[in-house]
Formats: structure tokens, sequence, C-alpha cells
């Protein structure tokens, strides 16, 4: 089975199971993600917002084209990426997503990075960032690359979750709700290694390594135009990342 089948099973998942009810009935459509599923990049925001919820595509309005032109910054295009959000429904009047909201996908998001294996998942505001690294402050952390493990038990149909955020080689496993402290920030060489790796036991346990890069928000940049150029010089690590992961370094 190829990974775009995986990803459309689990859309489908996503749909059967009724996650997050009250959101669905309210949304238009499910905004699951998009772009290539062999991305070396995986963009996570928190939620879809009205152009989203209407056209079924993550980060198409003001935003998504400042992410564009971020990409463009350092010689990428969608294509080469995939995005998604936390939470797949649009959210009522664009509020804020609740954390039962963000902990209902939390498990079909580990999922879906199980199935693309990115070498980099770039957070896109507070909540995403936070979904991964609890005590995060963006205002001091942003632009900081972490070296993150994650390790979960693949759950996704139904039954209680066991799932958790780890920091470098601490040995714990947590519930969203009680996610792993900040790991220790690491220099990129640090973050380099050992970063596209994905495995399980014949106990559905998954472990995941890889890099984790907290940015601002794109529509921060909308209404704080001094965040727009902190945005843009953030993002020019994602090269040095890129090609040092690459290397081994």
């Amino acid at each position: 089975m190829t990974k775009q089948e995986k990803l459309e099973n689990l859309r489908k998942l996503i749909e059967s199971n009724d996650v997050c009810r009250e959101l669905k009935a309210q949304a238009t459509q499910l905004v699951f993600g998009s772009g290539s599923t062999d991305a070396r990049v995986v963009f996570i925001g928190e939620a879809p917002g009205k152009h989203e919820d209407a056209t079924g595509e993550p980060f198409v309005g003001a935003a998504g084209k400042f992410l564009n032109e971020m990409l463009a910054s350092v010689g990428l295009e969608r294509q080469d990426i995939y995005i998604t959000n936390i939470v797949k429904y649009r959210p009522p009047d664009n509020r804020d997503p609740l954390p039962e909201e963000k902990a209902e996908f939390w498990p079909y998001l580990l999922k879906q990075l199980s199935i693309i294996q990115p070498d980099i998942i770039v957070t896109l505001g507070r909540h995403s960032g936070q979904a991964f690294v609890q005590d995060l402050r963006i205002s001091v952390d942003h632009g900081k690359a972490k070296r993150m493990s994650v390790t979960f038990t693949d759950k996704t149909v139904g039954g209680k979750r066991d799932d958790g955020v780890q920091g470098d080689d601490k040995e714990q496993s947590k519930t969203y709700e009680d996610t792993a402290k900040q790991a220790p920030e690491s220099s990129t060489k640090q973050s380099a290694s050992n970063l596209n790796s994905a495995s399980s036991s014949a106990g559905g346990q998954v472990q995941m390594t890889f890099v984790i890069l907290p940015l601002y928000h794109p529509a921060a940049a909308l209404y704080n135009g001094a965040l727009r150029q902190t945005l843009l010089e953030d993002f020019q690590i994602v090269p040095t990342l890129l090609n040092e992961i690459e290397k081994g370094e």
C-alpha cells in the first residue's frame, strides 16, 4: 500500500470515527492535509480557518500566501512539503481549538506523521508548538530546532490511547495532556543525527525521531509587521537542517 493510500484510509477513518463530532457537525468538511507524501518537511498549524473550511485545503488564505513566500525564500514550493493542522475541522468563529479537541485529534496526527516520516516538523504558532513541547514559549523558542522522540501505540481505530512525546533520551510515555517537558536545546549538528526514523514493535508501539522547529504562525505577521521579518529569518534554518541531516552530521 502506498503512502497516499494509507493517508486516504486515515482520512476516511477520522470521518467514520466521528472525531470531534460537534466540530464536524458545524464544519463544511474535513481539512486533512496536502502536499508531498514523501516530504522531508511537514508543517503543522492549529486548525482550519474560513478559506480552508470552504476549499478543504490547509493554508489557502492570506496566511497561506505568506507561507508560500517563506517557502520561496529558501527555494521550496508547496509541492515539496506536506502541511496539515492538529485539529482538522474549523472551530466556530475561528476560535482557538480547545484542549479536548486537540487531544482527540492527537493520535491521528501522530499516525499521519508515521506514514509520511518527515525529517523536520515545523510547528506554526503556539497551539501547534505546545502540542509537542508543553512549556514552549513561542516568543523565546521560535526558530530554535530541537530533536524530539515520539512514542505511541497505534490505536487510531478507537480504544484507549497510549501516546507520548519525549525529549531526547528520556524514557517516559505520556498522554497528550501531559506531554513531555521541553527538550534541551540542540545545535543543528546535534539535531541532525538519526532523524528520519520510525520503528514499530509487535505490540503496536511506534517510535519516531525528528527535528521540531517552532515558528510563529504566519497569520501573526498579518497583524504584527515586525514578526514578518522574524519569520523569514527563522525560516532560513530549514535548508541548513536538511543539508546536515542528509550528510548525517
